[in-house]
């Protein structure tokens, strides 16, 4: 087993990424080291962005929202001229049992309303493996923004998760493409667990039953953003 830091680890993340790993790590300690690398993870694109008075969408999945999401909007907001926001709840599954085909069909989303054309668009993911989910996002995405550059973002990535995603897209799209991860891994279990990866299936880390239970609930994050849309509006 061995694990690959980018340039944007440094030692702090290290330590972040170790308790994701560390199965003992409390659900506190494990939320707030999430919401800790999503702020590392937003100082890391935003040192790419050239300008302040950019704009960016970021998308993640409903599990990622309330956590490793709002670290990056911590960041985001507040630094760029026009942030917006979409949230996905995915049914990821291999149709007839087959491990080589997922797919991550997309139950419901949350969009925010975004201009045609940003300046960046953010991909959010708290590991990226096979790469469905984020395909599934990004091609959804893309379907009603025009960004100028993409943005995947994640803590960890499973080797050659970079290969997998670029085959889903025209040259155009994936040439687009920025990576910002902190480690690579090249360990996965029988199961499908990277290893060390992020310490297991995030929904069970961050006290969801299921991937069922989750895409049951709605994340805090989609409930205070759009309360502050609705009550703009009414101004």
């Amino acid at each position: 087993m061995s694990r690959k830091y980018t340039q944007f680890a440094g030692d702090k993340e290290k330590v972040l990424l170790d308790a994701l790993a560390d199965k003992d790590s409390s659900i506190d300690s494990y939320r707030q080291s999430m919401y800790q690398l999503g702020e590392s993870l937003a100082g890391a694109v935003l040192s790419q962005i050239v300008s302040n008075s950019s704009s960016a969408h970021l998308a993640c999945t409903a599990e990622d929202a309330d956590f490793l999401a709002k670290g990056i909007l911590s960041r985001l907001d507040g630094t760029l001229a026009k942030v917006t926001f979409s949230c996905f709840w995915n049914k990821r599954f291999k149709p007839f049992g087959i491990a080589d085909l997922q797919v991550a069909p997309i139950l419901k989303r949350y969009l925010e309303p975004s201009d045609a054309q940003v300046d960046s668009l953010i991909i959010a993911k708290s590991i990226i493996s096979g790469a469905c989910v984020v395909r599934t996002n990004l091609i959804d995405t893309i379907a009603r923004i025009s960004p100028k550059q993409i943005f995947i973002v994640a803590p960890v990535i499973y080797q050659g998760a970079e290969d997998r995603l670029k085959k889903g897209f025209s040259e155009d799209i994936y040439n687009k493409f920025r990576y910002v991860y902190l480690a690579e891994d090249d360990v996965k279990t029988p199961e499908g667990i990277i290893v060390p990866g992020i310490g297991g299936e995030v929904y069970v880390r961050l006290v969801f039953d299921s991937q069922d239970d989750k895409n049951r609930s709605t994340p805090e994050l989609v409930k205070q953003r759009r309360l502050a849309i609705s009550q703009r509006q009414l101004v």
